[in-house]
């Protein structure tokens, strides 16, 4: 992945951007919510630790050691399950009102399992002829729920709630992170396969 990562030059370099806009407006939601906006410290949480691997892996692609690497998304991807199966939990039993918190956080352990997988070695380059098509599946999955949240922007659509608290600014706080994680996301699992 590091190769490709290290030829792609100038896109890498506008997803490295990408990835620092998301942090800091993930951040600055944490550190100050607006009036009437409710935060889910949790979901930010984790959108802030995958922003923050995300650019470890495309600022130092061959500097990053892909066991620490693989070591932090297993990490990740196990503490979100685990949060995701007690919000599942409480939503079960009526404790958690709304689903939002719920989906926000299966999300990012989709986006964190998918990470795992592109730095397990899965693709046309690595190992014994490795298929390139389960991160090319995964790759494509992210591309369409980029679309589908971008064209549900201008309604407030049902998804587009789901996906983000209620109250928040549609740009900044909920469109351009979940964006930038989509497409950043399906960047590196092409990575994984791109050389």
């Amino acid at each position: 992945m590091a190769e490709f990562v290290q030829d792609s030059g100038a896109l890498r370099w506008a997803v490295v951007a990408a990835f620092v806009l998301a942090g800091v407006i993930v951040a600055g939601r944490l550190a100050r919510p607006r009036p009437g906006q409710r935060v889910d410290a949790g979901a930010d949480g984790a959108h802030l630790l995958m922003c923050l691997v995300m650019l470890a892996m495309l600022v130092f692609p061959v500097a990053s050691d892909p066991h620490a690497m693989r070591g932090i998304l297993i990490a990740l991807t196990v503490t979100f399950a685990m949060l995701f199966g007690e919000r599942l939990f409480r939503w079960r039993t009526g404790a958690l009102p709304g689903a939002e918190d719920l989906f926000a956080l299966g999300y990012h352990t989709v986006a964190a399992a998918a990470m795992l997988y592109a730095m397990s070695g899965h693709g046309a380059g690595h190992g014994a002829g490795a298929p390139a098509w389960p991160a090319l599946g995964l790759a494509a999955l992210f591309v369409l729920d980029a679309l589908v949240v971008l064209g549900t922007t201008g309604h407030r659509s049902p998804r587009l709630r789901v996906l983000h608290p209620p109250g928040a600014h549609p740009l900044t706080s909920a469109l351009v992170p979940h964006l930038v994680m989509d497409l950043g996301t399906a960047f590196m699992l092409i990575a994984a396969i791109g050389r």
